[in-house]
């Protein structure tokens, strides 16, 4: 017999959301998502965890390519720190609640991995 892993909330989906478009701080993200997914993403990505242990999402969160510039920009700018930049892309890579499948997946893939490392 298989164990059905919980579901993540509509809410908690919702934060996802959010912490793509750089509207939710991630130690906001954290306490929303505990105790179904939690991270360590200080450090070398060596040390860096995300233990995911809900459902994968029907609905995984979409990442475009238009997500990692918004992102880039938004650091090249100075609005947020090379440590949120790099959080960020770690969350994304780590936590399968993130897809980013389709046309551009190899290109954010390989943008995600570099922002991340």
């Amino acid at each position: 017999m298989r164990l059905e892993l919980p579901e993540l909330s509509e809410y908690q989906l919702d934060c996802l959301q959010r912490f793509v478009r750089f509207e939710l701080p991630i130690e906001t993200l954290a306490k929303v998502l505990a105790p179904l997914v939690t991270f360590t993403l200080d450090g070398p990505a060596t040390h860096q965890t995300v233990k995911y242990s809900a459902g994968i999402p029907k609905n995984p969160v979409k990442v475009t390519r238009a997500d990692i510039d918004f992102a880039i920009e938004k650091a090249r700018t100075g609005e947020i720190t090379e440590r949120q930049l790099h959080q960020w892309a770690s969350m994304l890579l780590l936590n399968d609640a993130f897809d980013w499948s389709g046309e551009d997946e190899d290109a954010i893939a390989d943008m995600l991995a570099y922002l991340a490392s």
